[in-house]
């Protein structure tokens, strides 16, 4: 069994169902939620990551040091399932299962979101999913926010947090957001739903300056004719110009 380190082990027993864990790379978001869920251990573990990391079988090799194993056979716990977020609507009618959703995307309201808000809100309660969010970057305004909130209960859906938050500009061709109210409410169920999992690296960075010799001449000649003399022919644009540039003084 992995054991958890001195900065996961207060956000592992803080986390809870429905929590967004917040942390930064290399912080081990993956090995405290997997943790959290051999504690509860609630049906099958199903985690929906990006298409690189479910190729990548990272999640895979993390469940192993905790006995989660994707054949029923070999598995301490429930099987393993770790898929993209572009397969996110094969789960809508999973019930009773955990679900980690990693490097989240829940921005807006499009499909992504809507087969979220299908996985994680059950009418029947008995058989609701456990669920986590994981990522280092949950949201730039709080729209970011309101799949979360309003998996959470807080909101009926995008139209009442939008009446009850957003201020869109009076005189705009089309809907744009210019401010939002009741920011105190916002900020309270950010803190409620939010897990905090700070993490300081042991690393210093070292600066060292290397002198790189090129040829000057050629250089300047370059900058002033706008010549290529890699093709004999003038630079179509700055972007070439630069390219040829960077080309000599490296």
């Amino acid at each position: 069994m992995i054991e958890l380190m001195d900065h996961q082990k207060g956000p592992a027993e803080k986390l809870r169902s429905g929590n967004l864990l917040r942390g930064g790379v290399g912080s081990g978001k993956s090995i405290v939620a997997l943790w959290k869920y051999t504690q509860d251990c609630l049906g099958d573990l199903i985690v929906i990551t990006t298409a690189k990391k479910r190729d990548s079988l990272e999640w895979q090799k993390d469940a192993l040091g905790f006995g989660i194993f994707e054949s029923r056979e070999h598995s301490h716990y429930g099987t393993i399932t770790v898929d993209s977020w572009n397969n996110i609507g094969k789960y809508e009618d999973v019930e009773s299962c955990t679900f980690i959703f990693d490097e989240q995307r829940l921005v807006g309201y499009g499909a992504w979101v809507k087969s979220f808000l299908k996985i994680v809100r059950k009418k029947d309660k008995t058989k609701e999913n456990q669920w986590f969010l994981l990522s280092g970057t949950p949201g730039d305004t709080w729209l970011d926010y309101a799949p979360l909130f309003i998996a959470n209960g807080y909101y009926r859906n995008i139209t009442d947090f939008k009446e009850q938050h957003v201020i869109y500009a009076a005189y705009s061709k089309f809907p744009k957001v210019e401010g939002y109210r009741n920011i105190k409410k916002l900020e309270a169920i950010q803190r409620a739903v939010t897990v905090e999992m700070p993490y300081n690296h042991h690393t210093e960075r070292h600066n060292e300056m290397v002198e790189v010799l090129f040829d000057e001449v050629e250089f300047k000649d370059i900058a002033r004719r706008r010549w290529n003399p890699y093709t004999d022919a003038p630079c179509k644009d700055f972007a070439e110009l630069f390219r040829v540039l960077r080309r000599v003084a490296t």
